[in-house]
C-alpha cells in the first residue's frame, strides 16, 4: 500500500464508523496496520494491530498457559532421552517423510516450498495426523505389546496418508509447525525420517503471529505476554528435542542464515533429507503449486531480507517480548 490508496483508506474509515459484524471490523483493523506499516507510520500500525487483536479475544478460545505448561512437562517426561534412544519395536523403516517443523511464521512454508521445488519430491501442506496420533500413543502402557501395535498402525496409517500425494518422489514434505509438539513420537515411528526445525528471530516471529489475522485458532497470538509464554514453552520443549533426539534425526535451519546464504543452506538441508542437487530449489518461487498457507504470498517472492529485524521497528511497544532476547 502507498499514499495513492487514500480512497482505499477513506474507504475503510467510512465503514468502520457504522456498526459492523465483529468479524467485519476485526478484518478492516488488522488491513489499516498493514496500511500504515507499508506506509513506515508503525505508531499508527501498531495502534490498529493492538486494536484487532482484542476484537479477535472476544471470539476466540481462552489461552491456558498453565494447561500448556503442563502439557509440555508431560512430553518432557514421557519422551525422555531412554526413549530416544530406544530401539521401538513396530517402527517403520520409510525414509519417505519430511518433517518441518517450527513455531508459526518462522519459515516453515518457506522450507517446503524450496524443497517441493526438486524433482523428487512433493509438498503434501500441513498434514493433520499427528495430534491424534499422540493422543492414541498415550493411552498405551510404556513397554507394553499394545504401544508397539499402537506405535506401528501410527506408520502405517500416515504411509497410506502421505502415500497417495507422493506419486513417484523419494520424499513427501509434511509442514505443520506444530509437530514441534509431537517430534519424539514422530522419530519413534520413523527413525529414519528426517525432521527439520526451522528458527527464526523469536521477536520478529512473535509479531508476525501478533500481526496475523487467525480467527480462533493460534488464540495466544492474540496477545503479547500469551505469545512470550507460548514461545518460551517451544523453546523449552525443542531443546528437550535437541538434547536427546539423535543428530541425524533432527536439523536446525536458522531462517536468517537461509535468507542470507541460499544456496549454501539449501545444499544442506537436501544432503539432510537425502536427496541429490536440484538447482530448481533455488527457484522455488517459479514453483507452481497450490500454498494454503499464511505465507502463500511470500513463497512466490524471490528470497529476500525484508522480514529481518522487522521487530525494531516495533521496539517500545514490545516490553513483553524483550525476555525472549535472553
Amino acid at each position: 500500500m502507498t499514499r495513492a490508496d487514500g480512497a482505499w483508506l477513506e474507504g475503510v474509515e467510512a465503514l468502520l464508523a457504522k456498526p459492523l459484524p465483529l468479524a467485519h471490523q476485526t478484518g478492516l483493523r488488522y488491513a489499516l496496520g498493514k496500511y500504515y506499516d507499508d506506509l513506515g507510520e508503525y505508531s499508527e500500525a501498531f495502534s490498529h494491530y493492538r486494536q484487532a487483536n482484542e476484537l479477535s479475544k472476544r471470539h476466540a478460545a481462552r489461552y491456558d498457559r498453565a494447561q500448556l505448561t503442563q502439557y509440555i512437562d508431560g512430553i518432557i517426561g514421557n519422551f525422555d532421552a531412554a526413549f530416544a534412544a530406544a530401539s521401538h519395536s513396530g517402527a517403520s523403516v520409510s525414509e519417505l517423510p519430511v518433517f518441518v517443523v517450527g513455531m508459526p511464521r518462522s519459515g516453515t512454508t518457506l522450507i517446503e516450498q524450496i524443497l517441493a521445488s526438486h524433482s523428487q519430491a512433493v509438498g503434501a501442506g500441513e498434514v493433520n495426523f499427528w495430534e491424534r496420533a499422540a493422543e492414541r500413543f498415550a493411552g498405551c502402557a510404556p513397554g507394553s505389546a499394545a504401544r508397539a501395535s499402537a506405535l506401528a498402525a501410527l506408520g502405517r496409517d500416515y504411509l497410506a496418508l502421505i502415500g497417495a500425494r507422493a506419486g513417484q518422489a523419494l520424499r513427501v514434505i509434511d509442514k505443520m509447525p506444530a509437530n514441534f509438539l509431537y517430534a519424539g513420537l514422530i522419530h519413534a515411528a520413523f527413525p529414519h525420517a528426517r525432521i527439520l526445525h526451522v528458527q527464526r528471530h523469536p521477536l520478529d516471529t512473535c509479531l508476525s503471529l501478533y500481526f496475523q489475522n487467525f480467527g480462533e485458532r493460534h488464540p495466544y497470538a492474540n496477545d503479547l505476554d500469551s505469545l512470550a509464554h507460548y514461545y518460551g514453552e517451544y523453546l523449552r520443549l525443542t531443546r528437550h528435542w535437541r538434547a536427546v533426539l539423535p543428530a541425524a534425526a533432527l536439523l536446525e535451519v536458522p531462517y536468517e542464515a537461509l535468507v542470507g546464504e541460499q544456496e549454501y543452506w539449501t545444499r544442506r538441508i537436501l544432503k539432510f533429507v537425502g536427496l541429490p542437487w536440484d538447482a530448481r530449489c533455488l527457484e522455488f518461487h517459479r514453483t507452481e503449486r497450490v500454498v494454503i498457507t499464511a505465507s502463500r504470498w511470500q513463497v512466490r517472492q524471490k528470497i529476500n531480507t525484508r522480514s529481518i529485524g522487522r521487530w525494531r521497528n516495533y521496539e517500545p511497544y514490545l516490553a513483553p517480548l524483550r525476555p525472549l532476547l535472553g
